[in-house]
């Protein structure tokens, strides 16, 4: 079933924006994170996702070539896809 609500961002000059979700929206049990989780924002005009990010995502692949080299080939090719393999 899909929510809809309405709400409102407010850009800070130095530290960002802010998007304010309701409680209600927070306190529904659809809803998927919890506090102080990680998430991957993706925007895709003129639509922005909120999505748990993979592990591999969280990465600075660039500190961790020796690391990258010894995933298995299907992981190696998702970061090559994303455009996050060490450079």
């Amino acid at each position: 079933m899909v929510k809809t609500i309405v709400s409102r961002i407010k850009f800070y000059a130095k530290s960002g924006a802010r998007l304010y979700i309701p409680q209600s929206v927070l306190n529904d049990p659809e809803f998927p994170f919890k506090d102080d989780d990680v998430v991957k924002i993706v925007i895709d005009n003129p639509t922005v996702f909120l999505i748990r990010p993979e592990w591999w995502e969280m990465l600075d692949w660039d500190q961790m070539k020796d690391a990258f080299e010894r995933l298995p080939e299907d992981i190696q090719e998702k970061i090559r896809l994303k455009g996050l393999q060490p450079t």
